[in-house]
């Protein structure tokens, strides 16, 4: 009888893997079939609505980004918590004395 009991252990031990095997392979042609036609959906929009211009680290949960709707740059702060608007980007470049602030002070010292 103990050959006996090794084989039922046995065979059923390879009937186990053989349906994990089948069960794992499975999930992974299903995964990959959701994955492609994903991005064959996200192809064939092109345009979305919604654009990062760019993103600015703060600290490691806190963020700035500039992003356009639609047309319309905003700039909004997102943390962990929340997601906020703080102001809306007008379409006129931004005059270069201004975006480096004033180094006049800085200049005159040396």
């Amino acid at each position: 009888m103990d050959g006996m009991d090794e084989f039922n252990l046995l065979s059923t031990g390879f009937k186990t893997v053989a349906t994990l095997c089948l069960v794992l392979g499975l999930l992974i042609v299903v995964l990959y079939l959701m994955k492609r036609l994903f991005f064959l959906r996200r192809e064939k929009e092109g345009n979305l609505f919604i654009k990062i211009l760019t993103s600015m680290a703060l600290s490691p949960k806190q963020r700035i980004e500039v992003i356009e709707i639609m047309g319309e740059k905003i700039v909004v702060g997102i943390s962990p918590e929340s997601i906020r608007f703080l102001t809306k980007l007008s379409d006129y470049p931004v005059n270069q004395r201004e975006h480096q602030g004033n180094n006049k002070d800085y200049e005159n010292k040396e």
